[in-house]
This record gives C-alpha cells, structure tokens and sequence, in this order.
C-alpha cells in the first residue's frame, strides 16, 4: 500500500495483515479525496478507527498540519507508529490505544475538521457512533466525516449533521457527512 498523493506520494507504507482490520486500497483512499478534497492546510484529522493509518497519513502527506490515530488493536496501533516513523512525520501525530468512545474523550473541544471512519462492518449502527461523535464536541464548525461502511448498510441521516455524498465501491460504500 501507498501514499497518493502530496509530499509523500509513491511512499509505501506497512499494513497491520491483522483478520480485524480492512485495509482501505488505494484505489478508494484516492475516491475519497477526491470527493472530500485534495489538499489541506491548517486542519487536523482523526482516523478513528485506523488500522495501518493509511487515511490519517494520506491527509498529512496532503497538508494536514495534525493527526490523531485510534485503534483498539495495539498491534495496529505499533503499525501507525511504524509508518509515521518510516515517512518521517515532523508533524504532530497522537496514536490512541483505546476503543472509539474512550478515544473521543481524550481529544480537545473544537480541534477536529475531518473524521475518517471505517469501523468494522459488524458495527451496523452509524447513528450511535455519529451521535457519540457529535456529543464529544470534538468537532470544528463545518467538520467532514467521511464514513466506510458495508454497502448493504442503510444511510442513516444522522441529527446535527448533512449528508454531502455517498458513492459505493465494490462491497463498501462512502457516506460523507457534514457537521450543520
């Protein structure tokens, strides 16, 4: 797997090659830039549910000036560790090893402008986990969450939030929202 785009395009990075963890391919990374947009500057991410890291980097690799990696897999966790070690990130990187609600805790008020999600495809009800991210207030006025899921998952509207666009690849589907 590798960076798309940006200062560390064509860098390939580890993959965690653990049964939990869905790797996002290349392929769809890219899609979903191209549907939340290509370069940033002076915003900071959250990748919540991480794996390799491979959603977090890409935005840093495309001006992102802050990431915050969680997963509840420590061995995943050791791999974002990895990666940022191997592209040299100088930028600031916190990887969370916790479940998703205690990791919302231990992020500021107001710091987040995009949120990537790709929980596990068990994890049906996108409503709890878009309510749990909206009652952090972790989010910026005007955050993007772009949300992986199992195409055959229904598109909740979830309250607080706007559906911008939702697109399917293969056997996953891309909802993005945006905070109202």
């Amino acid at each position: 797997m590798r960076i798309n785009a940006g200062i560390y395009k064509r860098h390939n990075i580890y993959l965690t090659n653990l049964e939990t963890t869905r790797e996002t391919s290349d392929k769809v990374r890219q899609a979903i830039f191209n549907l939340i947009g290509q370069y940033f500057e002076n915003i900071t991410v959250l990748d919540l549910f991480a794996g390799s890291g491979a959603m977090g980097l890409e935005a840093i690799s495309r001006g992102a000036d802050k990431a915050y990696f969680n997963d509840l897999n420590k061995k995943a966790c050791d791999v974002v560790k990895k990666n940022i070690n191997l592209l040299k990130i100088e930028k600031p990187c916190t990887v969370l090893n916790a479940n998703y609600s205690d990791a919302l805790k231990r992020i500021h008020s107001n710091e987040i402008d995009i949120v990537f999600l790709d929980p596990p495809y068990a994890m049906t009800d996108t409503k709890k986990i878009m309510q749990e991210i909206l009652d952090s207030k972790i989010l910026k006025e005007k955050a993007i969450i772009s949300f992986e899921m199992a195409k055959t998952t229904p598109t909740s509207e979830c309250e607080g939030f706007t559906i911008l666009k939702e697109k399917i690849y293969g056997i996953k589907k891309v909802v993005i929202y945006k905070l109202n």
